[in-house]
């Protein structure tokens, strides 16, 4: 499986409203509800082309919906999310907005066996200085990182069908963080280069690294 993937996050520094605990908005909730669902109809569709679970079609459909669920969850949705708790203990408001025109796109091109995500965006208000920026950043692509070091970690102790789902996770998650390093805007690298460029290299160190270990067990 290969993705295109896209992350747009914006960060408006003109507004200050203090936000330091983890909350979601009714709103928020139906963006997150709506990206995911769609997200998911679309990996979906590309895993079931080559799925073997069942000869039964119906109860295949719902095997392979439910493996891109966790997919989807444990890899996109989490990455979001790292950006808005991290903005959130800076006191900022952040919420995710679905894209979509992204997911429109990303429901097409499934059709076509790939992927091209953008779901959306965590958008940011708030006065949010340069390192904190970074760090907001910094958050999606490191919450990709542990989940994959984890996810490598559970393959030593899995088999079959979990151990292979748990190596697709280590996969999209190693892809999703060391694409989105790629120090260009408005992808995290981008932010987080100009701050830290050490910190950026260790990052993109650990992101090869992952990406290279996952490829050697698939």
């Amino acid at each position: 499986m290969r993705d295109s993937i896209e992350n747009l996050r914006r960060v408006d520094p003109g507004v200050k409203q203090p936000i330091t605990k983890i909350s979601f908005s009714k709103t928020e909730i139906a963006h997150i509800f709506a990206a995911v669902l769609i997200l998911t109809i679309a990996f979906t569709i590309i895993l079931y082309r080559g799925s073997y679970l069942d000869a039964n079609k119906f109860m295949n459909v719902i095997k392979v919906f439910g493996i891109s669920l966790i997919l989807v969850t444990f890899s996109f949705l989490l990455h979001e999310l790292g950006h808005k708790f991290v903005a959130q203990q800076y006191g900022a408001w952040s919420e995710f907005r679905a894209y979509p025109m992204g997911l429109l796109i990303s429901l097409v091109f499934s059709f076509m066996g790939f992927l091209f995500a953008a779901p959306g965006a965590v958008y940011i208000r708030g006065n949010i200085n340069q390192e904190q920026n970074a760090k907001i950043s910094l958050a999606g692509p490191g919450v990709n990182f542990i989940i994959c070091a984890i996810a490598i970690i559970l393959t030593f102790f899995t088999s079959g069908l979990a151990n292979s789902v748990i190596l697709q996770l280590a996969w999209l998650n190693a892809f999703l963080g060391l694409f989105n390093m790629i120090p260009i805007p408005p992808l995290d690298g981008s932010k987080i280069v100009t701050w830290s460029l050490p910190i950026y290299i260790l990052a993109i160190i650990i992101g090869v690294a992952e990406l290279a270990a996952t490829y050697t067990m698939l």
